[in-house]
Formats: structure tokens, sequence, C-alpha cells
């Protein structure tokens, strides 16, 4: 439990939600991409789909750093 508490903190110490939210969504877009898959979609559909999603959780994470303000 430790290991999850120190890989959900940012450089600050505090906890970050954005980090959390890209793990989830990952996970959820993951799972979501295979439940596809035994659905029959077409592999240009699969792509589409799985990198769409990604898309926005990896914006989101990588649009977090340049937004907050550092104080140093």
């Amino acid at each position: 439990m430790n290991n999850q508490k120190r890989f959900l903190t940012g450089n600050d110490g505090g906890f970050s939600s954005t980090r959390l939210i890209f793990v989830i969504g990952s996970a959820w877009n993951m799972a979501l991409c295979t439940y596809l898959v035994f659905t029959g979609i077409e592999a240009g559909a699969l792509v589409a789909t799985f990198s769409a999603l990604q898309g926005v959780f990896v914006g989101l994470k990588l649009g977090q750093k340049p937004m907050e303000k550092n104080d140093k």
C-alpha cells in the first residue's frame, strides 16, 4: 500500500488527481477495447477508439505540468 501512495503523489508530496484519472482511465480504456475485440469490432475502428480515448488521458496528464504554477 505504501508504494501505491507514493505513486499517486506529485513532486510536491501532495495527492495527484490527474495521475489517478490517467491510471483509472487507461485501465478502463483497455478493458473497453478488450470487450470490443470479443464483440467483433473491425481493426481500424478498434485502433481509432483506443487512440481517441487514450489521447484524452495523455493530453490531460501532459497539459497538467505547464498549467501548474511553480513558485520556486
